[in-house]
């Protein structure tokens, strides 16, 4: 269910910018075509062109590369939670991905028994402390969290969840009303939570949703 598929716009987005720096380097090329065709393969002027090309594809892929990488670790980050979640779809558990609420996406609204949750995910690696999440990160689960209740007409929990980072200390956590939990600990967390609706009544909030956003 939902508008996209987990992982979705990050994925458009980095074919996006990978089409750019295609195009950066396809210009570049027909340029150094058309310069040896003009200058007949000598001249300081074709050596010129030649280095200005060679910049500007050497510009394109510093400027690009990076971001098309970031980008396809999110969305790979984006599918792993997106993969969590769909084990639940036997109990109830609904998800709509890539929810634009006009203040960029929420990668994940899930409905459930438990529940409303809007969960932002991040794929950054390595070890990260609990006690020293980036509070812009915090932020902006909580707004999401508070955009969605609008949206919703309900309460709503705020999760971010790390798909590959190892958090250090004690998880789930919660600060600055937000709860702090691994991709791995997902679906457990989410099982346990207090039933406040029918699976029948998640569907609905579900594709109310779904259809709001569409």
């Amino acid at each position: 269910m939902g508008t996209r598929a987990a992982g979705q716009h990050a994925r458009e987005r980095a074919n996006a910018l990978t089409a750019w720096l295609i195009g950066a380097v396809a210009v570049s090329v027909a340029v150094l075509a058309l310069a040896w065709l003009a200058f007949g393969g000598h001249g300081s002027t074709l050596i010129l062109i030649e280095l200005g090309a060679i910049g500007a594809m050497v510009a394109a892929h510093r400027l690009l590369g990076p971001r098309v990488d970031r980008w396809l670790q999110g969305a790979q980050g984006e599918e792993s939670v997106g993969a969590a979640i769909a084990e639940l779809e036997a109990q109830g558990w609904r998800a709509v991905h890539g929810v634009s609420l006009g203040r960029g996406d929420v990668d994940h609204t899930v409905v459930g028994p438990g529940g409303v949750f809007a969960v932002e995910t991040k794929s950054r690696r390595g070890r990260i402390g609990v006690d020293r999440i980036d509070r812009r990160w915090l932020n902006q689960a909580y707004a999401e969290r508070k955009l969605l209740e609008r949206v919703t007409g309900r309460r709503v929990e705020a999760l971010l969840v790390f798909s590959d980072a190892w958090l250090v200390g004690s998880v789930p956590a919660r600060r600055q009303g937000v709860t702090i939990l691994p991709a791995r600990m997902l679906a457990g967390y989410l099982e346990r939570r207090r039933p406040v609706m029918s699976a029948r009544e998640a569907s609905d909030v579900a594709e109310r949703l779904a259809a709001a956003v569409a």
